[in-house]
């Protein structure tokens, strides 16, 4: 076999076998932004749903405030919402269950503290 068509034959292999993976590459992107997307929609309707069955003043604005923050940026924002009294604790963990069961992971989700003073 001459250098010309070997070449070709390798190149068309290479090919062949390289293709594949740029596609499944771009595949994942895709489907990590519509997973991204979807978690974001399940948040905000749990979040709406747990709400409106919550006393009123059951959180603290500054905790409002933080989780809107984290929803406004597409729940993408490293977030820092910081549960400080009792009713913004349980609502953090049940929103922790039920966006689990959704199946997203807990580094998904904004509840958590800034360590001060270090």
């Amino acid at each position: 076999m001459n250098k010309t068509i070997r070449n070709i034959v390798l190149g068309v292999m290479l090919a062949t076998f390289i293709a594949p993976i740029g596609l499944a590459i771009t595949e994942s992107h895709a489907q990590n932004a519509n997973w991204r997307a979807t978690k974001c929609a399940l948040y905000q309707t749990h979040r709406d749903d747990i709400r409106a069955q919550m006393p009123a003043n059951a959180t603290s604005t500054a905790f409002d405030d933080q989780e809107d923050e984290f929803v406004a940026s597409g729940c993408t924002a490293r977030a820092y919402v910081c549960p400080q009294n009792w009713a913004e604790l349980e609502y953090a963990n049940l929103m922790s269950v039920v966006m689990m069961n959704e199946g997203a992971t807990g580094s998904f989700l904004p509840f958590a503290c800034k360590e001060t003073g270090r």
